[in-house]
């Protein structure tokens, strides 16, 4: 009969055996199986065997025949069985079965914890770990092999998207075979794909081919940077070229921004085309309204900035622009030439450059912008009797109270606005207003009686009815 822990032979024997009978192990084998598993011998496993009434009775489901299966192929693979303690532990806290501890084992072998399994059986509803051993060890060495996805790469794109392991290799095959085939290597594509696996189920007609074909065609991209584009945001295979790539090209062409400098922008921040149409103006508003450009100075700045729409309103761009107007002496044709200061950080960059030259009676007006650009080791140099120590020095002792003088100038910016929408919608609502109507009074029939009533009783002409 079956011995687990007997040679490779025998156990191949076995299982023939098994297949040409017809029948499905019973739960005596299974046992055996386990005994073999905690270390006993193959002839005092041997001394259990089935008794030909066993087969008399209904044959045993499935999954234990699965469960012998999945115990053989993790055998063969050599992967150490989970402690019984820590197997209790984790059934008890996944709500798993006994015949789980296979696929258990196997992905804990992995590198997966307790966080991520559970994560797993949430999201695969039970499919993953219903599945043979087998099927997702083969799964595994495919992903391992030809996409040369490793560790915590592995572990990573599982627990983003479980039904990876479900998907049959012959369907991975034609969707990574196109992505290579435009420049993609073995490493791009593992990264790719750790970041965006949901690529591996898209259509290479429906869905690849038109997305790749637009940015190389409409936008006039090669096909060495559209990699580029590819490998900094891979998401941008999943979006729909009619209802999200192509509107948002037309509507940053619509604000004056060349054809060309649409495809660099993409090509230098692929997130672009990820914005809503709503911060997009947002963005566009502020520099039109709040820095008073016009269309020109506003497709140049985006232009020359490619990450401005990446950038808060609130927490980066209004307090910038109030410093650069109120203590560095700057002007809007300030913002237009040096379209980097947007990304520079207000706390610790701008402002202790600023007041530290200020604390040597240093700091011209107004502030020139490359002192901005400058690495601190030349940077000191511009200030007579200061170096590099003071500097640093300068912005530990000061850059907690930057911080927190910004934080309190939004508040009080936002207590401002609010104030300020507070009292418009007053205005708008106040009547009489010639833009509005006063709303007519609808009464009740019985209060209309009643106001008749009163009116017949004040004029004296009330109706009392025939004496």
């Amino acid at each position: 009969m079956f011995a687990p822990m007997a040679p490779k032979s025998k156990k191949t024997k076995a299982r023939k055996k098994l297949a040409s009978n017809g029948n499905k192990v019973s739960l005596a084998v299974k046992e055996a199986m386990k005994e073999a598993k905690r270390g006993v011998t193959a002839s005092s496993s041997s001394s259990k065997k089935p008794s030909s009434s066993s087969h008399a009775q209904s044959q045993p489901k499935k999954s234990e025949y699965q469960a012998f299966v999945d115990y053989y192929s993790m055998e063969y693979q050599e992967y150490e069985q989970m402690p019984d303690k820590a197997f209790e532990k984790l059934r008890r806290k996944l709500s798993l079965e006994q015949k789980h501890r296979p696929m258990l084992t196997y992905m804990v072998s992995l590198g997966f914890k307790e966080k991520d399994l559970e994560k797993l059986l949430v999201q695969s509803e039970d499919q993953l770990f219903s599945k043979p051993v087998s099927k997702i060890i083969s799964r595994v060495e495919y992903l391992k092999s030809e996409l040369g996805l490793e560790g915590t790469s592995l572990v990573r794109i599982v627990s983003k998207d479980p039904q990876i392991l479900l998907q049959r290799n012959r369907h991975s095959i034609p969707r990574c075979r196109y992505l290579t085939h435009f420049g993609l290597d073995t490493q791009a594509l593992a990264s790719v794909l750790s970041k965006q696996p949901s690529i591996l189920h898209l259509s290479v007609q429906n869905s690849l081919k038109p997305r790749v074909n637009y940015f190389r065609h409409e936008l006039g991209i090669a096909s060495e940077d559209l990699v580029k584009v590819i490998t900094r945001n891979p998401a941008v295979l999943t979006f729909s070229v009619e209802d999200q790539i192509a509107p948002r090209v037309e509507f940053l062409k619509n604000l004056g921004i060349s054809h060309e400098n649409v495809a660099k922008l993409i090509l230098r921040h692929p997130q672009t085309l990820q914005y809503s149409f709503d911060g997009i103006k947002e963005h566009v508003d502020f520099l039109a309204k709040d820095c008073n450009m016009n269309d020109e100075e506003v497709a140049k700045t985006i232009s020359r900035l490619n990450t401005f729409f990446s950038l808060s309103l609130e927490d980066n761009l209004r307090p910038k622009y109030e410093y650069l107007i109120d203590e560095l002496g700057g002007t809007k044709q300030t913002a237009i030439s040096f379209p980097a200061y947007w990304s520079l950080a207000l706390d610790t960059r701008i402002k202790p450059r600023h007041r530290f030259m200020e604390e040597y009676n240093a700091a011209p007006d107004p502030f020139p912008m490359k002192l901005l650009a400058e690495k601190d080791e030349v940077f000191v140099k511009r200030v007579r009797g200061a170096n590099l120590a003071a500097f640093e020095a300068f912005k530990k002792d000061n850059v907690e109270s930057y911080i927190a003088e910004t934080r309190k100038k939004k508040l009080l910016r936002s207590k401002v606005d609010h104030l300020r929408g507070t009292i418009e919608e007053g205005q708008s609502c106040a009547w009489p207003n010639s833009a509005m109507v006063p709303p007519k009074r609808v009464l009740s029939e019985r209060a209309m009686r009643s106001r008749d009533s009163f009116r017949n009783m004040r004029s004296g002409t009330q109706h009392r009815g025939a004496r």
